[in-house]
């Protein structure tokens, strides 16, 4: 295991980007190199972001785009783009490196490049890399990230939901009608200014968007496919909260041939088996989970519920946006991918 791991951001201005350097900042073998911004060039770290000064990268100065020099010796980059901004980006370096690239953005997700087309009407145009970008949900497939070229980090809606599905869809009892519903904070949208996202559309409000079909549904539909065996179609609705940070998302299915026994009972100890010794999922039980439980953290709480007069298991899952369902989650992966703990700068009191 390497004691120090260099670093580069691109896009680090936005507030995935200030939540990496946040978590970075605790981390023990973390050293950022550099990091840009095009509308920050110039400014420190904690001219961003106050909250930061104290953090041991605050001091760090914002550069338009990297020089030749800057990759050297780099070991991961991190990319906090939006979509279309990462492959932009590895194309004009040549798509081969001499280092890892954590993609926190949607680019390197879908790997049918049909697909790509279909969720976010561009053609993708580096087809050739999705297969060196491995879809890491660190709970599911730990193996396969320790030993990738790249990570494509999942969604954070996506995260919220695969965590919750995946002890179920991997049971061997059968799924079908899963219908998801989730709300997130207004910081999963980034720092877009658009008339939806500012305060005097959001304070005292709550109304659903992206109705007719939300660019993740082709991401959750991939990995659950995978998860299932089969090909399953999602009814996903996300709806925005007037809070800064959190996703809740609540998802109902039914149970293909349902045992005899206590429902309930039988997908709890389902559920309570499947994240034994995890260290960022908790299984709640009938408890539901609430987003400021888990505010700040890289947790996922997970709780369900079996209602028997109508055959409908109902899964409530809860984490941080910008911490599990982004930057935490990239540390975490980060980790496996270098040797480190896995919850190194994850977990802190």
């Amino acid at each position: 295991m390497v004691e120090e791991v260099n670093i580069g951001i691109i896009g680090g201005s936005g507030y995935t980007g200030m939540e990496l350097v946040n978590i970075l900042g605790r981390h023990k073998h973390a050293v950022i190199k550099f990091i840009t911004s095009r509308s920050s060039d110039g400014k420190k770290v904690n001219d961003i972001q106050p909250s930061l000064q104290n953090s041991r990268f605050g001091d760090l100065v914002f550069k338009a785009v990297p020089e030749g020099d800057d990759y050297r010796g780099i070991d991961i980059l991190f990319l906090c783009l939006p979509p279309q901004g990462s492959m932009d980006y590895v194309k004009k370096m040549g798509g081969k490196t001499g280092f890892r690239i954590i993609d926190i953005g949607s680019d390197f997700r879908l790997k049918d490049p049909g697909a790509y087309l279909k969720w976010y009407g561009v053609k993708h145009t580096m087809p050739g890399l999705l297969k060196d970008f491995t879809y890491a949900i660190p709970e599911l497939n730990k193996d396969d990230i320790k030993k990738a070229t790249h990570i494509a980090n999942p969604g954070c809606y996506p995260t919220s939901v695969l965590l919750a599905l995946a002890p179920v869809l991997k049971s061997g009892y059968g799924v079908d009608d899963i219908v998801i519903d989730s709300k997130s904070g207004v910081s999963g949208a980034g720092k877009k200014l658009k008339e939806m996202y500012m305060f005097g559309s959001l304070d005292n409000n709550f109304y659903a968007y992206s109705t007719s079909g939300h660019r993740h549904i082709g991401e959750m539909e991939q990995e659950i496919e995978k998860m299932a065996g089969r090909i399953l179609k999602i009814d996903f609705t996300p709806h925005l909260l007037p809070v800064t940070r959190g996703i809740f998302s609540t998802i109902y299915c039914k149970i293909i041939d349902p045992p005899k026994q206590d429902m309930e009972e039988s997908m709890a100890g389902i559920y309570q088996n499947f994240y034994k010794g995890s260290l960022f999922v908790r299984f709640t039980g009938s408890s539901v989970p609430e987003i400021r439980h888990t505010a700040g953290t890289n947790m996922c709480m997970i709780g369900l519920k079996y209602v028997g007069r109508t055959g409908t298991l109902k899964i409530f899952s809860a984490l941080d946006n910008l911490v599990k369902g982004a930057a935490g989650q990239a540390v975490q992966n980060m980790n496996l991918l270098m040797g480190f703990d896995e919850g190194e700068g994850l977990v802190y009191s």
